[in-house]
Order: structure tokens, then C-alpha cells, then sequence
């Protein structure tokens, strides 16, 4: 679907480099909204979050396939689809806080790692099928099925509520258990989430555009970032008990700027740039894991909801400063997410020297 969606206003007459930062940045602006939605609203469950959101997207690709041949509406419309899906990013972590209620830490990771896995199986294949799908039906008919299938597991959704103890946690009490300087920086940390993804979906057909590239290139591509996450989880769930994490950081220091010299040193649009995003993607779905596995050990889950509203509100700032810099350097616009993901290294290595315990230990408590 964000294929479907990026190819069409990056190729589209009226489209190109301008309109896809602009429906870029704009999809970024809805996050501003959602904090004080967690914050103000009665948040029931996580499971219930998550139907309200689906069945919102469902209804913005309704109404993006009937607009589809107008790009600047198809631009307006997105930013309402984000509103959709930054309210489901905090929904989903205060769903995961609420199933993860009495977990110990080795187990948090597995099932954050073990959900991730999937997760990204899931969008490693989507990008395939978009240009398949595309050759048999309308784009506008692709999205019209989409949206059907949103509104069904907007409906299966409500069918897995669980209502968890931590789940009716007051704002007083999730306030009395704030952790000051640590909370900041997963703050921080999760602020690096977004534009990663954000920048790597805006360079990508823009790469394969100046590079003879056809929308198929980009979904090759796309799904190896997803392959790369898949491998990370998968990795991070058989070795989350024995694996130190300061080895993984050091690992992880090294192979983005490797990733980066491969793409300089190599300028051809193919198997280089194939090799940096594979990187990127194990790189970058190992740091998530850790990242969502140590914020629902440490915090409740309406200081995790919120802590993830906050920030993707304020990733807004840092996205629309990254594209306004590319626009005067689009030909090195691919460099964006890779020098974000090293930022987000860099940002874990604060959340271990102020826990000054490693993140994965060889020991679990009992």
C-alpha cells in the first residue's frame, strides 16, 4: 500500500522529488496530535486502540482510490492515513505492554523479537505483490482491497480484547512511576524510529527513478530491508539469553558505515546497494527489538504509549529537516536513513551507560 502510494506521487505527472517530501513531511504531522489523545482520552485496551485504527485507514484508502488521479489529493488524503497510523504505532505498544503484563526481561525480548520476526515476514512480501497486483487490476483497486482487509482485522481485533491489570493504570500512578533522565532517552531513541523508515520509503523510488528503475526495483529492495529485520528477530530470539548486547552495539558501530562506504565506493544502482540495505535492515530490526522489549520492562504501558506519541510527534522536526537538506542534495538522499540508524546506535549507548547494567544478560533473576 505505502508503495503503491509512494511510487504513484514520486511518477505521477505533477510529482516528483517536491510532492514526495511534502506528502512525506505532511504524513509526519498527524503525530503531533496523538500525544495528548493518549494522554486526555480513556484508553480501554490496546486491542480496542487498535480497531478504532484500522478502521480508519481502512476508510482513508477508500477515499485516496476514489481521488487516485488528482496527486495533490492523494497528497492531502495521507496525511489523513498517517493520523491513522500514528495513533496505531502507540496503540500497538500499549497493546504489547498490556498481553506482556508479569513477564521477566528474557522473556519480553523473545516475544518482542518473535513479533517483530513476523512482523517484518509480513512486509519483506507486501512490496512484491504491489507491482504484481498492479499489472492485473488498477492501483485504485489494489488499495480498495487493502482497505477491505483492514476493516477485517479491525473487527478481529476487537475479538482479542484482554483486559490486563496494568491496562487501568490512572495517569497519577503512571506519573509516580516516571524515571526522569532514562525516560528521555528511549524517548529519544524511539524519536529515530520514524525517519528511519520515513527516509528510506522517501529515497527508495526516487533511487530507482534517476537509476532506470522500475516500481518492482523497488519492492526487491524493500523487501531485503524487511529480510534483514526478519533475520535480526529471528537472531535475537534463539540468543537472547546468552547474547551480551555490548558485542551487538559494537557489531552494529561497524557495519553502517561499512554499509555506507560499499554504497560510495560502488556507485551502480545493483548488488551493492542490495548488500548496504540488508545491513541496514539487520542493523536496524535488532536495535528496534532491544529497544521495545527494554521500554515495556522498564515502563507501564501508558508511559510506553505515551512515550511513543511523544516522540513520533517530535520526529516531525528532525524528518523535515533531513528532506529540506536532501532537496540540495538529492543525489545523496539514500545516505538519510543510514546516517539515522547510526544515530540510534549512538542513542543506545547512552541507554546503557545510564542503566550501567548490559541490556541483555547472561543471568536472568528470578
Amino acid at each position: 500500500m505505502l508503495l503503491l502510494l509512494n511510487w504513484h506521487i514520486a511518477s505521477a505527472h505533477g510529482g516528483g522529488y517536491d510532492a514526495l517530501a511534502v506528502s512525506t513531511t505532511l504524513s509526519f504531522v498527524p503525530a503531533v496530535f496523538v500525544p495528548p489523545l493518549i494522554r486526555f482520552l480513556p484508553v480501554t485496551s490496546g486491542a480496542r486502540m487498535t480497531a478504532a485504527g484500522l478502521a480508519g485507514v481502512g476508510l482513508s484508502l477508500l477515499l485516496i482510490a476514489a481521488a487516485w488521479s488528482h496527486v495533490q489529493a492523494v497528497v492531502a488524503l495521507n496525511f489523513v492515513l498517517w493520523i491513522c497510523f500514528f495513533f496505531l504505532e502507540s496503540a500497538w505498544e500499549v497493546w504489547f505492554n498490556d498481553e506482556a503484563a508479569g513477564f521477566d526481561g528474557p522473556t519480553l525480548r523473545k516475544q518482542s523479537s518473535m513479533t517483530m520476526t513476523v512482523n517484518q515476514v509480513a512486509l519483506m512480501v507486501g512490496p512484491l505483490f504491489a507491482p504484481l497486483f498492479t499489472r492485473v487490476v488498477p492501483a485504485e483497486w489494489v488499495l480498495v482491497g487493502c482497505a477491505a482487509l483492514f476493516v477485517v482485522l479491525a473487527v478481529l481485533s476487537l475479538g482479542a480484547h484482554r483486559t490486563a491489570a496494568v491496562a487501568a493504570e490512572t495517569r497519577a500512578e503512571a506519573a509516580a512511576a516516571d524515571t526522569g533522565g532514562l525516560r528521555v532517552l528511549y524517548l529519544l531513541a524511539f524519536m529515530l524510529v520514524w525517519p528511519v523508515l520515513g527516509t528510506f520509503n522517501f529515497m527508495l523510488p526516487l533511487q530507482a527513478l534517476d537509476h532506470g528503475g522500475s516500481m518492482f526495483t523497488v519492492g526487491v529492495l524493500d523487501m531485503l530491508l524487511g529480510i534483514g529485520m526478519a533475520v535480526a528477530g529471528t537472531f535475537l530470539h534463539r540468543l537472547t539469553d546468552t547474547l551480551d548486547v555490548r558485542w551487538l552495539l559494537v557489531g552494529a558501530s561497524v557495519a553502517v558505515p561499512a554499509a555506507i562506504a560499499v554504497w560510495l565506493l560502488v556507485p551502480a544502482f545493483g548488488a551493492p546497494q542490495m548488500v548496504a540495505i540488508f545491513v541496514l535492515g539487520c542493523v536496524f530490526g535488532s536495535l528496534r527489538v532491544l529497544l521495545r522489549a527494554e521500554a515495556a520492562e522498564t515502563f507501564s504501558p501508558r508511559q510506553v504509549g505515551a512515550i511513543v506519541a511523544n516522540a513520533n510527534a517530535s520526529s516531525l522536526v528532525l524528518l523535515a529537516a533531513v528532506l529540506a537538506g536532501g532537496r540540495y542534495l538529492s543525489e545523496r538522499i539514500w545516505l538519510a536513513p543510514f546516517a539515522l540508524t547510526l544515530l540510534l546506535v549512538l542513542s543506545f549507548h547512552g541507554i546503557r551507560k545510564v542503566r550501567k547494567t548490559p541490556l541483555l544478560s547472561t543471568e536472568v533473576s528470578e
